[in-house]
């Protein structure tokens, strides 16, 4: 269901359990089925201290029943053109990194992105300029569960991608596994305009979940569920991580990144005032506003 008046733009997801925390560790490859449960630790019951798998510095073991309250989620990635009415709006600083790959593809001019990519994703933003945005749009980033929610659906009932449970071409920009990472076989070499691949849209409308570019989460990534505070503490309800950090959340692959081997690299975490060419974001509100 989309959106109108205050939020247009985005999609409704409905309240669900999910199960929340990372599924790192080594992975296997997703079935081929319909649908698919999120991969588990690696780590024997006799490795697991406070909830954590040795070596896993920033992620928990997964918690399945973790509930969320229904919320909105942007249809597409905030793009650059979008980007630059906020910094027209506030003055708030351009996306520009002092690096030699930045000067000519990546850079902006004041309030203008790089030409032709007005409806790019608006990449090179910190997470702390993801924020800034959404709260001047009254809204805010994601949680990570809401995120996971909106790509993956329901306890249950969990997709491997945000389409299904299989891999298929042309429903995403991605990258490849060999260097350099990255090749214009799905069409571009780096990023693609938001909502590019409507077949790779989630059950609830929400376009490039997986893939374009990764998108920052409002959790900063946290070592155990002690570090977790929820609405409701009894039903496990809209978790969100208690503590600042030095990383945050970022979900759903890149342009640069590759799905098919590992699905757990989906579900990353990046320096809080990193500007990455990789890094975008989309907003989300409460379904009460």
């Amino acid at each position: 269901m989309r959106g109108t008046g205050a939020f247009a733009g985005m999609v409704h997801v409905p309240a669900a359990a999910v199960s929340a925390g990372a599924p790192a560790g080594q992975m296997r490859p997703p079935p081929m089925s319909r649908s698919l449960p999120l991969p588990t630790f690696q780590c024997a019951a006799t490795e697991v201290v406070a909830g954590q798998c040795p070596g896993l510095e920033h992620d928990p073991l997964p918690k399945r029943g973790v509930q969320v309250s229904a919320f909105w989620i942007d249809e597409n990635e905030v793009s650059n053109s979008e980007y630059a009415t906020f910094l027209v709006a506030t003055g708030y600083r351009p996306p520009h990194v002092e690096e030699a790959w930045a000067a000519e593809e990546w850079n902006w001019e004041g309030t203008t992105p790089p030409a032709g990519k007005g409806d790019h994703p608006a990449v090179l933003t910190s997470w702390y300029d993801a924020r800034e945005y959404c709260l001047w749009r009254s809204a805010r980033l994601p949680t990570e569960s809401e995120w996971h929610l909106a790509a993956h659906g329901p306890a249950g009932d969990e997709w491997a991608y945000p389409w299904g449970g299989r891999y298929e071409d042309g429903r995403m920009n991605r990258g490849k596994l060999e260097l350099p990472n990255y090749d214009d076989a799905d069409g571009y070499l780096t990023t693609s305009p938001v909502g590019n691949y409507p077949k790779g849209k989630s059950r609830y409308g929400a376009n490039d979940l997986f893939g374009n570019a990764w998108e920052w989460v409002g959790d900063i990534r946290m070592r155990n569920w002690g570090e977790v505070r929820f609405a409701d503490a009894a039903t496990f309800r809209d978790p969100t991580t208690t503590t600042l950090g030095l990383y945050a959340g970022a979900r759903g692959f890149s342009y640069f990144a590759d799905p098919r081997p590992n699905l757990g690299i989906g579900h990353n975490s990046f320096p809080v005032e990193l500007r990455r060419k990789t890094s975008g974001f989309r907003c989300a509100r409460a379904e009460g506003g």
